[in-house]
C-alpha cells in the first residue's frame, strides 16, 4: 500500500474515537495501514495472558544452569520459590532420601 503524500498532515483528532487511543500507541502512520487491511470488520485480541506465561517459563528453563535461580528470579521479577516452581522437574529434589 502506497501512502498518499497528504496522508501525513492527518492528525488523531481527525481520525474516529476507537483509532485516537491507538494512535497514541503505534503511531498514526501504523494505524492507517491497519485500517487499510482490517476496516469494516472486527478485529478481536485474545488475551496473552497464559501465552506469555508459556513463553516466560520456556525461556527460564532454557537459561536455568543448575545455579541460576537467584539471577533468573532477579531477571524475570520472581521468587526463588517460583522460579524453583517453574523448574521443579530440573531440580531435584533435596528432601527426598535415597532408598537403595
Amino acid at each position: 500500500m502506497e501512502l498518499q503524500p497528504w496522508i501525513s498532515e492527518v492528525t488523531p483528532e481527525m481520525l474516529p474515537e476507537p483509532y485516537r487511543k491507538l494512535c497514541g500507541l503505534i503511531g498514526i502512520l501504523n494505524i492507517i495501514k491497519l485500517a487499510e487491511v482490517f476496516q469494516g470488520t472486527t478485529v478481536y485480541f485474545p488475551k496473552l495472558d497464559g501465552t506469555l506465561k508459556t513463553i516466560r517459563n520456556s525461556q527460564i528453563r532454557e537459561e536455568f544452569d543448575g545455579g541460576n535461580v537467584t539471577e533468573l528470579a532477579i531477571k524475570y521479577s520472581l521468587t526463588e520459590v517460583w522460579i524453583r516452581q517453574i523448574l521443579q522437574d530440573l531440580i531435584p529434589d533435596s528432601d527426598q532420601g535415597v532408598l537403595f
